[in-house]
């Protein structure tokens, strides 16, 4: 199994494409952003595990803040609840290849003469016969990847109602009383 963190190629370009961004051109999108460090640093400590990349985490983060520029708070609160859900989602495909890849050395060294299909076999058939572990991943990668699409979906549905609020039709009648 691959990793699905970004590799340096995708690093690079989520950098050049974040470099083409002139950033937030009115005072609440200022504000707003000159709050990113506080809140971006604060996030990163409570998701990031010993061992796992806080820039990789940064670039995640920053990659997915660029895509889709969030201009409110509930806006920021949805993306970054999608940066952890696709962070979560991408340490449980290493958590699980690790597992598998253990075991996997584990076949190998106690049936030697067993081919490496038999082996990986043998690996997936003793992580899902007697420690569930895969049941597990399989749990826990269902629960992020729908936290991620709900989060996803709101966003959509936050941004909608935002736009069409700030639509005002010049032939409709205005019955709010206000000008």
């Amino acid at each position: 199994m691959q990793s699905n963190m970004p590799s340096e190629r995708q690093i690079n370009a989520n950098r050049i494409n974040g470099a083409k961004s002139h950033g937030p051109v009115t005072p609440e999108g200022r504000l707003a952003s000159s709050r990113n460090s506080l809140v971006h640093g604060l996030l990163s400590e409570a998701i990031i595990l010993d061992g796992e990349s806080a820039e990789r985490f940064n670039a995640l983060h920053d990659a997915l803040i660029a895509e889709f520029e969030p201009q409110t708070p509930t806006e920021c609160g949805l993306v970054e609840t999608m940066v952890v859900c696709r962070w979560r989602l991408m340490r449980i495909w290493i958590l699980e290849n690790s597992a598998v890849a253990h075991e996997i050395r584990q076949q190998a060294a106690a049936n030697q003469l067993e081919n490496k299909p038999t082996q990986a076999a043998l690996a997936y058939r003793t992580l899902s016969d007697n420690s569930r572990w895969l049941d597990v991943f399989n749990r826990y990668e269902a629960r992020f990847d729908r936290q991620l699409s709900r989060a996803l979906q709101r966003f959509d549905e936050v941004r909608a109602r935002r736009k069409r609020k700030k639509v005002i039709l010049p032939n409709e009648p205005n019955l709010s009383g206000k000008r």
